[in-house]
């Protein structure tokens, strides 16, 4: 077999992970939204950055950031504005009857602060800010900005834990085994062909503009849009397994675990399962937008190369 047919062999497999990808997509934000889990990460993040008790009480008086530092983590909001939070938290260092407190002002209240990584944080961040308070300000919503984004990155780690478990069900359930995939692609041109076209065919109509502004819509939304009926086709091949990319090897009804033979040939067969089926739920955790990436980076290749056949 020459690298055209590994090429598209890959095609096909990545145009799977694809539509798999976009079904827990849904299925992610469903989750998310019911326990709130941006709210609940920025609530964790907001109180481990801002850990003077002081201060924290100040800014909890404030309806934007109450829900933030109260003991209810799940109704806390999913976003808060870098900007306004570092206004309010040199608000919050006054030491006088008035909202314009000179630099040393704020200086002294920062250095009359009980000891803290906030604290220090601060002294750090008045050093280098400039000689005005908007200087500071600007400077302190810079470093709040920075500190959130690095904290949210546990949500992704949590979000692509929530994927891989998401995908496992999904994959079990469709039997989508990664090497039945495999196999059968290979050996089977037809069905290379078919998904193949099938792909050119879908990153030709498909922008990444019009698949950022759809892979998160609900059902119901992505079918009253018209731009996302394409991304909408490919979930339902691979969840209703339709033949518009082919006889693909999905579901029970075309291939399932056997337990006729010896032990040993049973033991095989399940074996064969569980790993492809793993390997299928660890491709889908890397998300969509991976995948269409690498769709798109691979039809390219593609064109290079001779057409479809």
């Amino acid at each position: 077999m020459d690298l055209t047919t590994w090429l598209d062999v890959a095609i096909g497999l990545t145009l799977v992970y694809l539509g798999v990808s976009l079904f827990v997509t849904i299925i992610n934000e469903y989750i998310a939204q019911m326990l709130n889990l941006r709210g609940r990460e920025l609530h964790a993040a907001l109180k481990k950055l801002i850990d003077d008790k002081t201060i924290k009480k100040t800014l909890t008086q404030h309806p934007a950031l109450e829900s933030f530092f109260n003991n209810q983590p799940g109704k806390a909001g999913s976003y808060v504005d870098p900007r306004i939070l570092g206004q309010l938290l040199v608000g919050s260092l006054s030491t006088a009857a008035t909202t314009h407190n000179t630099m040393n002002q704020i200086s002294e209240a920062i250095d009359n602060l009980p000891d803290s990584s906030l604290k220090a944080q601060l002294q750090s961040i008045y050093r280098t800010a400039g000689s005005t308070t908007e200087n500071l300000v600007a400077a302190v919503s810079e470093w709040m900005d920075r500190s959130l984004t690095m904290m949210g990155e546990q949500y992704k780690r949590n979000l692509q834990i929530i994927s891989f478990a998401v995908g496992l069900v999904i994959t079990v359930f469709l039997n989508i085994n990664t090497i039945t995939l495999t196999e059968q692609l290979y050996r089977d041109k037809e069905l290379r062909s078919a998904t193949t076209a099938w792909a050119i065919q879908f990153t030709g109509s498909t922008t990444i503009e019009t698949f950022d502004k759809c892979k998160n819509l609900s059902d119901a939304a992505a079918q009253n849009n018209p731009a996302c009926a394409v991304l909408k086709e490919l979930t339902d091949t691979i969840q209703q397994h339709n033949q518009s990319m082919g006889k693909l090897p999905i579901g029970w009804s075309d291939t399932s675990v056997s337990f006729e033979g010896t032990k040993q040939q049973i033991f095989f067969s399940c074996a064969q399962h569980i790993l492809g089926w793993l390997l299928t739920a660890l491709a889908v955790s890397l998300g969509a937008p991976f995948w269409f990436d690498l769709l798109n980076k691979a039809v390219s290749m593609r064109h290079g190369m001779r057409k479809p056949g």
